[in-house]
């Protein structure tokens, strides 16, 4: 008579629980991580925009910083693990929760884009809100949209490209063009600027400012493609 065995419940729960144990550090990770950089815009002096907010939370010793006392702050310096694009990723992402607000603001008589912590922001960081932000996925480059596999390599290419022309302007990537109009951009790869300027999401202020760049990383790609 063959002995009947009974599932191993035991060995079923402990991993049952190691999972949830992992889920739990994971999400307190992404809780810190926030509100590090909340914590950031709520001690500083003055209102920044995006890449001298990064260049805080680097702990970039630059003269803007000595003049201004930033070496003093708590969170000077208290993310250099993370790279510039990741930082910027974090922060866009912080923006999409409206726990950051982006606005311009007159200084020395002209207008500059900063960055602020707003107070559903606060709320978040004090405690009193609760939910994750899933940072992970964009740390971990998981937060590719549905592209095939053999057009990943462009769009890293293109939000590379977005990342950069927002840090020139001082701007969150998404004031660039969103991840809807990055995708489509990314599929249907426009070559020449009327095929561009066809795509839904993209006007006249994204071809005057940024059609050029966008349009050499996907000549290149194709022409790339074409010679392999």
């Amino acid at each position: 008579m063959t002995e009947r065995r009974e599932p191993n419940l035991t060995k079923q729960w402990l991993m049952a629980a190691y999972e949830n144990q992992t889920a739990s550090i994971l999400s307190e990770f992404e809780i810190t991580v926030a509100r590090i950089v909340l914590a950031c815009l709520e001690e500083l002096p003055v209102n920044l925009g995006v890449r001298r907010t990064i260049d805080v939370l680097k702990g970039n010793r630059s003269p803007f910083a000595i003049n201004n006392d930033l070496l003093q702050l708590k969170t000077f310096s208290a993310l250099t693990g993370f790279t510039r694009d990741q930082l910027s990723e974090i922060i866009d992402s912080l923006i999409n929760h409206e726990l950051v607000d982006f606005e311009k603001e007159m200084q020395d008589g002209q207008s500059h884009p900063v960055i602020r912590i707003s107070e559903k922001g606060r709320q978040y960081l004090r405690g009193e809100s609760t939910g994750t932000i899933p940072l992970l996925d964009i740390l971990a480059d998981r937060d590719v949209p549905d592209i095939p596999q053999e057009d990943q390599d462009l769009f890293y290419k293109l939000k590379l490209t977005r990342r950069q022309l927002a840090e020139e302007d001082d701007y969150p990537a998404f004031m660039v063009c969103s991840d809807a109009v990055l995708r489509s951009i990314c599929l249907k790869k426009p070559s020449e600027p009327d095929q561009l300027e066809r795509i839904k999401g993209v006007g006249k202020t994204f071809m005057q400012q940024y059609s050029k760049p966008f349009l050499y990383v996907i000549r290149q790609y194709i022409t790339r493609e074409k010679g392999s």
